[in-house]
């Protein structure tokens, strides 16, 4: 029987390791069961993949778990890795980038900035935007670069649900094509690498980038084998209660779903069911004519409701320290060409190996890259970026005046300007579920009634105003 590691305090009483009184538990644990009860846990599996007796697990929300306590070493890898706790911003950067990053810029440290997507026509259409990261990992498995890649395939049982795994066939990274939202441990994957020699490209949320950082520095097996990290934009993981009762509140035809499609349709797309008999059922209001909320419609609903706690700290939206990072494009179409519904990625080198990979793939004729001037890229995603930046950075302040456990980026925290502070506050302001949980259910039911679809209806309305006046700015 699994050892919770979660509880409602500090997780240091003997008795909750399911042992005598007299008997203590390893220091190491100790300090893990910490990080969890002080809300640090990204839920990111880094822990769990770096330790080499396999005393951890995760639980069915994620939460790392005590599974095989009398192999504990007391090692403290578990602690050491942890990206949650601890991420050291300035010095990741001056190894990567040779300085220290500008916290005023949410797109980081940027060498190419592209509108990119996989030239395989199948790939492109199946895929949530271009289907730049799947074509880009067949095409360097097919050319030897790498042996695996790191994804997130569906959960058979739970398909809504992503599963950490190690793709070593075209068809392997295939299944695991399409955006998934709900918190995955994608780092328990550090264990078939230590363990298994080759060469590895992951694909991680910013979190995840972060410990697989923090692996590497400990674990020399894991530096080496882990050749190319592609980081996704990340606003926020949703915790499993609402896709849970999403999934609970399908009619009939669950027991007929062969799959789970978080989007169908290009930019932002709308998640269906795929059913045995291959036709497609829409998730959200299956019966409504004419509109259809997209997926981010309703996500942005989920996460005002259900962000987790340590995504509340976390400012990183876009994988600031991936080789290559890789989002939805949320800008204006740089040319008259582009039409972002025929499914285009955009994509940010970072580093020199980011980039040759890049250059290197697109050579071959597996991609297609369009370059963007830096300053055009900086117009992208601005909004969920800026929100989350500094969301993060007034979470961290206030838990630090009342005492609470706050993540150690090594950084000052920047003073927002009075515009940033005002639209900080509404933005806290409309995640006051997370904190106060009491009453988000209901919010959810609401959301799926005849209500809530007009609701959405008429903020689909204001979404498509704002982005018409955004893309008729010359």
């Amino acid at each position: 029987m699994s050892l919770p590691l979660k509880d409602k305090g500090p997780f240091v009483k003997p008795l909750r390791w399911g042992m005598k009184e007299a008997a203590e538990p390893p220091r190491a644990l100790k300090a893990l069961a910490k990080i969890v009860d002080g809300d640090l846990c990204h839920r990111c599996g880094s822990c769990v993949g770096i330790c080499p007796t396999d005393v951890l697990g995760v639980d069915n929300s994620e939460y790392p778990v005590v599974k095989n306590l009398s192999a504990c070493t007391d090692c403290d890898l578990c602690v050491k890795v942890c990206p949650g706790d601890k991420f050291d911003v300035e010095d990741v950067a001056k190894q990567m980038f040779g300085e220290v990053p500008d916290l005023s810029d949410m797109h980081g440290h940027i060498k190419g900035a592209y509108l990119s997507y996989s030239k395989d026509n199948e790939i492109r259409k199946k895929s949530t935007s271009g289907g730049l990261v799947t074509g880009l990992l067949i095409s360097l498995l097919e050319q030897n670069v790498i042996d695996g890649a790191v994804v997130i395939a569906a959960d058979p049982v739970e398909p809504w649900k992503g599963v950490p795994r190690i793709a070593r066939s075209r068809e392997e990274i295939l299944a695991a094509t399409k955006s998934k939202y709900a918190i995955a441990p994608t780092n328990i994957v550090l264990e078939e690498i230590r363990k298994k020699p080759g060469r590895y490209a992951a694909v991680g949320l910013p979190c995840q980038i972060h410990g697989f950082h923090k692996a590497s520095k400990i674990n020399p097996l894991i530096k080496e084998r882990l050749v190319l990290t592609i980081g996704l934009f990340c606003h926020a993981a949703v915790e499993h209660e609402p896709m849970e009762m999403i999934w609970d509140n399908i009619d009939e035809n669950k027991k007929d779903v062969e799959k789970f499609i978080s989007r169908v349709g290009k930019h932002p797309g709308t998640p269906h069911l795929k059913l045995k008999d291959k036709s497609l059922q829409p998730v959200y209001f299956p019966k409504a004519k004419g509109y259809r909320p997209s997926s981010m419609e309703v996500i942005n609903i989920l996460y005002r409701l259900y962000t987790p706690a340590r995504c509340l700290t976390c400012y990183d939206s876009t994988s600031e320290f991936a080789d290559i990072a890789v989002g939805d494009p949320w800008m204006k179409s740089p040319s008259e060409d582009i039409d972002f519904q025929e499914g285009y990625s955009f994509t940010i080198s970072r580093t020199d190996k980011g980039e040759e990979i890049l250059q290197k793939v697109r050579e071959t004729g597996d991609i297609h890259l369009s370059p963007l001037s830096k300053k055009h890229a900086q117009t992208s995603n601005t909004l969920m970026g800026e929100e989350k930046r500094w969301r993060a950075f007034r979470v961290i302040e206030s838990r630090k005046r009342q005492g609470f456990p706050i993540p150690d980026y090594g950084i000052e925290i920047p003073k927002p300007t009075g515009k940033q502070l005002i639209l900080t506050e509404l933005n806290l302001l409309s995640h006051l579920f997370c904190f106060i949980k009491v009453g988000r259910k209901t919010i959810l039911k609401l959301t799926f009634s005849k209500l809530g679809y007009f609701l959405l209806w008429l903020n689909n309305k204001k979404r498509n105003f704002r982005d018409w006046r955004r893309d008729s700015k010359k």
